[in-house]
């Protein structure tokens, strides 16, 4: 099958995948000296909206030294992967607008949508601090960190799986 099919597909190989996000994640160490990590580039958007909208969080420590309000590699990551999964979406003839896959929650929890993004939202800002708390953003920690062997990126690669694990049991029971 050539390249240009292979790309096509709607589903690769985790194999695949896996080794082009390594070549990817190396490429950008070695070219510009930046390793790959998104939640920089969402805290910065943060830090430039709230400097734009006047709000007094904007003067935080955290906003005015930590995530300065400048256009920054991560947002420009960040774009870059928005616009890489529409394209991939666009080239595999799988585009459509939804919201999240509810057959699988349905059976399980029911048809509250607003209670499966609620459950989102907190499972999101637990993964969020706890890669924080690790040294990082989860996909800096979990792609980069372990790129470079870093004991932070190790432990949460291996917690990241543990407690999904865990959580997966907890939610679905014998039912997943």
């Amino acid at each position: 099958m050539a390249f240009n099919e292979k790309m096509k597909e709607k589903i690769w190989s985790p194999w695949s995948a896996g080794v082009l996000l390594g070549l990817t994640a190396t490429a950008s160490y070695v070219l510009l000296d930046k390793t790959i990590g998104s939640s920089g580039g969402i805290e910065s958007i943060d830090s430039i909206l709230l400097k734009l909208f006047h709000s007094s969080l904007a003067n935080s420590m955290y906003f005015k030294f930590q995530m300065p309000p400048v256009l920054s590699f991560q947002i420009l990551l960040f774009v870059g992967m928005l616009l890489g999964a529409f394209t991939s979406s666009i080239w595999s003839k799988d585009f459509k607008f939804r919201m999240m896959p509810d057959q699988q929650w349905t059976q399980i929890f029911g048809p509250s949508k607003l209670k499966r993004w609620t459950l989102i939202f907190i499972g999101g800002i637990i993964i969020e601090y706890s890669a924080g708390i690790a040294g990082g953003c989860t996909s800096g920690l979990a792609i980069s960190g372990t790129m470079q062997l870093s004991p932070a990126g190790l432990l949460f690669i291996a917690g990241l799986f543990v407690s999904g694990i865990i959580t997966t049991k907890l939610l679905y029971g014998r039912k997943y």
